[in-house]
């Protein structure tokens, strides 16, 4: 029995339901879904995924730039040298470099075997994947060998790259087959989904590899957005896509594994929060070099095209929370929230850019300051969440003294690997 928590911070909404059994052939126990919602800002769709893969190496791309062939594509899926992989796999999965030209052939790839055997690939639709590159699906024309070595092939002049030019041919790397064919579906259980400053953010296990996916519908609408590569425990992260504001909807997640079996979890009602400014936390300083409690501050970035006022918004740390005053953020434009008695210039921080908006707060921020351990901080309207920093860097240590956390980007979901991990000095307001 898996289990997880789910933190809501103050004013969100926690809806909890018992799921009920699967519909398929092999029974699972009642999933608990905890599902935690707060403002959905508008923003791009470029998801942002808790995995890693690998990159596309040097040597590949400088073959691509002097013009000649292409180096070979890397294979994603199934793992170089896997094992047990099911006899009717659905699709292996290869980055290139970049997008393809379509094939002129019906299979510019092939599985083959040691005895000489072969099945053809034809290329599919590109995939979503980590790691760069674009990844493509490679479909098998039939039904695999088990407990057979198969090694993928490019053959001569079977892709080009968008621009034409060749892509190399020669051998990507080999998988080996399990004896038996995949019959079933994978089984999803410890189901958890938190919406929180316009992303998704969702935790589940499968009992095998399977590619995730996140199923929202409202109204007469209905999307699917891919939560990163294939694996069977699942700790992902998205931007929500374009769906009506502040409506009843539905959630739920999909995986599919490498035999084509898909599965969809029990649906859980839930209400999309309302359109928010997109405001974000994008450095925090909790352990100034400076008089502790006074020269900290939570730096805003407005990526709307608009002015935003602060008027009727909170700063919230773990244990309290502050009113913003009626203060406007210009477009594109920086605010700094900080302490009543916060000096510009003390002589130990970095001073704010000039043009950054300074808001004071009465007192400390939030109950008596930020914790230098690593204390969450929201920026809440109307009891939904518009953005967030989850504390996640302890700042205690002395390397930290006098150094803020930064969001990497500021178009990144709140989630670790979003935020900088080593001690870095304090840009307020750039």
């Amino acid at each position: 029995m898996y289990q997880f928590s789910c933190s809501c911070g103050a004013g969100t909404q926690l809806i909890m339901s018992a799921a009920d059994t699967l519909a398929m052939s092999r029974p699972i126990s009642c999933l608990l879904l905890v599902i935690c919602l707060a403002c959905s800002p508008a923003t791009d769709l470029a998801a942002e995924q808790r995995s890693s893969g690998p990159g596309v190496d040097a040597g590949r791309a400088s073959q691509h730039s002097t013009g000649a062939l292409v180096g070979l594509p890397e294979i994603v899926d199934p793992p170089l040298n896997a094992r047990l992989i099911p006899p009717n796999l659905a699709k292996v999965v290869l980055r290139f470099l970049g997008p393809l030209q379509a094939p002129t052939g019906s299979a510019p790839l092939k599985l083959r075997s040691p005895d000489g055997s072969e099945v053809g690939l034809a290329l599919g639709e590109t995939v979503a994947c980590s790691g760069g590159g674009t990844c493509y699906s490679a479909i098998p024309s039939t039904v695999l060998a088990p407990g057979t070595l198969y090694s993928v092939t490019v053959e001569p002049d079977g892709l080009r790259m968008e621009n034409g030019t060749p892509v190399s041919a020669g051998e990507v790397g080999s998988f080996t087959t399990a004896d038996t064919l995949d019959e079933y579906a994978p089984l999803i259980a410890g189901l958890e989904l938190s919406l929180s400053e316009g992303c998704a953010f969702v935790r589940f296990i499968t009992d095998e590899a399977a590619w995730p996916e996140l199923v929202i519908a409202a109204g007469d609408q209905v999307t699917v957005t891919g939560l990163g590569d294939i694996r069977s425990k699942f700790d992902a992260a998205a931007h929500l896509p374009p769906l009506p504001a502040d409506v009843d909807g539905t959630a739920s997640v999909r995986a599919t594994d490498r035999a084509g079996h898909r599965a969809d979890s029990v649906g859980v009602s839930i209400h999309l929060p309302p359109k928010c400014p997109r405001l974000v936390i994008t450095e925090v300083l909790g352990n100034p070099a400076g008089t502790e409690g006074t020269q900290e501050f939570v730096e805003l970035h407005n990526l709307d095209p608009e002015p935003v006022l602060l008027a009727g918004m909170t700063i919230e740390d773990k244990t309290g929370s502050d009113v913003l005053p009626d203060v406007t953020v210009p477009a594109s434009g920086f605010a700094l929230v900080v302490p009543e008695a916060f000096v510009l210039d003390d002589g130990k921080d970095p001073p704010p850019r000039e043009s950054a908006v300074l808001v004071r707060v009465s007192g400390k921020l939030g109950a008596d300051g930020l914790a230098n351990a690593g204390e969450p901080v929201r920026l809440v309207k109307a009891g939904y969440v518009v953005s967030q920093y989850g504390g996640w860097v302890n700042t205690s240590a002395t390397a930290w003294n006098g150094r803020s956390v930064h969001r990497i980007s500021p178009d990144s979901c709140d989630q670790p690997s979003a935020w900088s991990t080593a001690p870095q000095a304090p840009t307020p307001g750039w």
